[in-house]
């Protein structure tokens, strides 16, 4: 060993040795977290089997959104980011990740991977505030305006009459929704508090 490499051996240790009297983690000690911390993918199936789950049973999440997260994880946040450890994730792996994807496509997938390492920070497997996420620009999305033709229309009108009777209140609400334009859920409100104004 030449006296340079010994010299800066030397020094090293030095360091090591003052970073464990000041009360930091053991040399060895910080190899075996790094090595033993956990990956996205492992993660991923913790966001899947227990998280997703408990916000369903609580109303605050619904199978469709689930069925769009695990599209998401299984395309893009797997293969980019799964073997990675969740604390060494950087913006520059996650904007890899999106680049190059349609507008809609990046947002959704940006919106996910944002609230996946929120709730990564929250479970103590990553520093508060270091969301790889954060301050990516979403794309500028071009709104959409579709109606129904007129033989789209009659087809529903039909559908809806064969329901009516089983469900009244919800064949109600998407004929409000096919003429005003508003979400299926915008549509609910006002049928479902018409509902309760008429049995009270």
């Amino acid at each position: 060993m030449s006296e340079l490499s010994l010299r800066a051996a030397r020094e090293r240790a030095g360091r090591e040795l003052a970073a464990i009297r000041a009360g930091e983690a053991d040399p060895l000690e910080r190899r075996r977290e790094a090595r033993e911390a956990p990956t996205v993918r492992v993660r991923l199936a913790r966001f899947f089997d227990e998280w997703a789950p408990a916000r369903r049973g609580i109303g605050r999440l619904t199978a469709g959104t689930v069925g769009e997260y695990r599209k998401h994880a299984r395309r893009y946040v797997g293969p980019a980011l799964g073997a990675l450890r969740v604390a060494g994730v950087t913006r520059r792996h996650v904007e890899r990740m999106v680049d190059g994807l349609p507008r809609t496509q990046r947002n959704r997938l940006l919106a996910f991977t944002s609230r996946l390492f929120r709730l990564f920070e929250s479970w103590g497997w990553r520093e508060q505030n270091t969301n790889p996420a954060r301050g990516i620009e979403r794309a500028r999305e071009t709104p959409r305006d579709r109606t129904l033709a007129p033989s789209e229309l009659q087809a529903l009108s039909g559908a809806l009459d064969s329901l009516a009777d089983r469900h009244p209140a919800s064949v109600a609400a998407i004929r409000f929704a096919a003429v005003t334009g508003l979400r299926i859920g915008e549509a609910e409100a006002p049928m479902v508090g018409r509902h309760y104004a008429s049995a009270v």
